[in-house]
């Protein structure tokens, strides 16, 4: 049977750790071959010096000698840390835990705290590894923000590109169905929203508008003068109209108007009674040019006058060019199946 001391020399003797036994007085009493070898420990001193002075004169050493001072003060407790340690010049790290040393107990002689014991590994390279962990952790971090700085560039890029195209294709859209100088409905959309009028099945009104005396304007004045007065002249149509009523321009000086829930021509009457009175009154701001012009209107009832949106175009064509010949009062058109010319 192995005697207990010697077991336990053997172990301290081939313990990878460091071990190392303070008296309440702080001396060194007794180490195992690892303490020796990391801490740099003389056989010779130990015992006869405190063990700061054993083990510190380097003053790069003061945290480990005031770790150990801690554990010996405050035997109580058990201690944990991680401390620097310099050893020949080269810095180390160090994990130490400490523990109370107990006399063992006699009849006459209870146990009683003796000093204390302190174990100590090398942890020099999961420092150095956790050191690197963190640093690689740090670089990852800084790639990933700057990474999705980017992505965040780029995508907001994107969104405006995105939302430019979005506005370029309404754009695109609008211009394909309004009149760019009037930005009013063009023939096509005006067409649209005829033909939409038709399957709705309600009774309404189709007006059809020419401008009288524009042309001697145009040519006289120039087009700049003839545009600016059909943008003049859009403004007052559409304010003569009601809300749900459609206005468009159809080309040239030519304007058409839908005006819905109208079943007779006396119901529209108002309505082209205030678009001849406002389109005819004079234009130009005062001590500028004073120009007139005055405004022909053929009037269509649906279904009266026609059940497409071509035989209503036609009629209140037709109803126009009647209402020039007869002094430029509105005219509506007789019904398609009526004898009357």
């Amino acid at each position: 049977m192995v005697e207990p001391d010697i077991l336990f020399t053997r172990i301290l003797e081939f313990m990878q750790g460091g071990a190392l036994a303070l008296d309440r007085r702080g001396h060194v009493r007794a180490f195992n071959p690892a303490a020796e070898r990391m801490l740099g420990l003389s056989p010779a001193r130990a015992g006869e010096y405190p063990f700061a002075t054993v083990l510190f004169d380097d003053p790069a050493n003061d945290d480990f000698a005031q770790a150990l001072l801690d554990a010996v003060y405050d035997a109580d407790n058990c201690h944990n840390r991680d401390i620097r340690y310099c050893r020949d010049g080269e810095l180390v790290w160090l994990n130490m835990i400490t523990s109370t040393l107990w006399s063992h107990p006699s009849t006459d002689d209870p146990a009683r705290k003796v000093g204390v014991v302190a174990l100590f590994i090398d942890i020099t390279e999961r420092k150095i590894a956790t050191a690197e962990l963190r640093r690689a952790n740090e670089e990852l971090e800084r790639r990933v923000q700057e990474r999705t700085g980017q992505l965040a560039e780029a995508n907001l890029k994107l969104q405006r590109e995105i939302a430019e195209r979005v506005r370029a294709q309404e754009q695109i859209a609008h211009l394909a169905e309004h009149d760019v100088l009037t930005e009013l409905p063009n023939r096509r959309r005006f067409e649209r929203c005829l033909s939409a009028a038709v399957d709705e099945g309600g009774s309404f009104a189709l007006l059809y508008l020419d401008l009288d005396g524009f042309k001697v304007i145009n040519d006289t004045h120039g087009h700049d003068t003839g545009d600016s007065l059909l943008q003049n002249v859009a403004r007052r149509l559409k304010a003569c109209l009601r809300d749900g009523d459609t206005l468009a321009r159809l080309g040239g000086d030519e304007f058409a108007v839908i005006l819905k829930a109208v079943r007779t021509a006396a119901d529209a009457e108002p309505v082209v009674e205030r678009i001849i009175t406002h389109v005819g009154a004079p234009y130009g701001a005062d001590g500028d040019r004073q120009l007139t012009i005055s405004v022909s209107v053929g009037i269509a009832l649906y279904p009266k006058a026609g059940r497409t949106p071509r035989e209503l175009l036609q009629a209140s064509d037709r109803a126009m060019y009647d209402a020039k010949r007869g002094g430029r009062q509105p005219v509506r058109p007789p019904a398609p199946d009526s004898k009357d010319v």
